[in-house]
């Protein structure tokens, strides 16, 4: 007698407060393993936002769904992150069988599970390779994406996270995606990532934000990424209110928001009191703005400014 066995569908999600790169490092992964005979889905852990709106519609692929749990037991696959606070809402009752991240470790399991991080401007950079290693025919609307995603990432390889992997990665894939001014894409995913007008003060902080856990002090650090840093900064006095409101609510000892100027290379950090505000200028090289903390050549979180806290609070 054979018995038949029925093999359960893999989820596969980003983080919370989606970006580009977590989304269409999931949507790739999900073609990816369906060319390996692997059933699997991708879901997205919030609204995306207008940059990855304007990638999808781009290239005609559609958005993930949207959810916050799944149910229990269900065999998931985590991309762009590994932290918990930055995962599903009901994380503990899955069962993670594989992650996909360019960020630090910071996972633990209580058995062996298939794990692939690597230092790269990306996580769609590291499903490019796998689907190049494996010599799987890449379609180009997944080129595209692909490329959007690293794209958004690296900042159109202004960020310090950018590698030369990521370069040599986004030639290869446009042979494919045949995007004609990479350079005009990028300003266009930029100009589509500014454009906040329709979103709450709160959504706007949101947006791109994730908590830490430095040694037992938990932060929360949120940016925006843009060509236009009015779009943020005119809404200075409602920001410094709701990152006070996340701070109590959340429980944090900190709150801080970055406006990034992509083509300046440079950020504008506001934040919930005068003791964060303290340790930001004793962190960074503070240039006080009328309480607006201005610091030239400071753009990544990943890179400038989260290893900078872990430094400081391991001492």
């Amino acid at each position: 007698m054979i018995t038949i066995i029925k093999i359960q569908m893999k989820s596969i999600i980003g983080h919370k407060n989606p970006d580009t790169d977590t989304i269409c490092s999931a949507i790739a992964h999900q073609v990816f393993l369906a060319n390996r005979g692997v059933e699997a889905k991708a879901f997205a852990l919030g609204e995306i936002n207008n940059e990855t709106k304007f990638v999808l519609e781009k290239f005609g692929v559609d958005s993930p769904e949207v959810i916050n749990k799944l149910p229990q037991n269900s065999e998931i696959i985590l991309v762009d992150h590994n932290e918990e606070g930055q995962s599903i809402e009901n994380l503990k009752e899955l069962n993670v069988v594989e992650i996909i991240d360019h960020h630090k470790i910071n996972f633990q399991t209580d058995k062996p599970i298939r794990i692939q991080i690597e230092p790269l401007g990306s996580s769609c950079s590291i499903i490019a390779k796998k689907f190049m290693a494996k010599k799987i025919e890449i379609p180009p609307a997944i080129a595209q994406i692909l490329i959007a995603g690293i794209i958004s990432d690296t900042l159109y390889f202004r960020s310090p996270t950018t590698t030369e992997t990521d370069k040599q990665l986004v030639e290869r894939l446009n042979v494919t995606a045949k995007i004609e001014d990479l350079e005009k894409f990028s300003l266009e995913m930029f100009d589509a990532k500014s454009d906040v007008e329709n979103l709450s003060t709160e959504e706007l902080v949101r947006l791109d934000y994730k908590t830490f856990d430095f040694s037992g002090h938990k932060f929360g650090l949120g940016v925006m990424e843009t060509t236009n840093k009015d779009f943020g900064l005119k809404r200075k006095d409602e920001i410094l209110e709701i990152l006070k409101k996340i701070k109590e609510e959340e429980r944090l000892e900190a709150v801080y928001f970055s406006v990034i100027d992509i083509l300046k290379e440079e950020s504008r950090t506001l934040c919930s009191g005068e003791v964060e505000k303290k340790l930001w200028t004793e962190l960074f090289q503070v240039e006080n703005r009328e309480e607006i903390l201005f610091v030239k050549d400071l753009i990544s979180r990943k890179k400038e400014i989260v290893p900078v806290f872990e430094k400081h609070f391991s001492k």
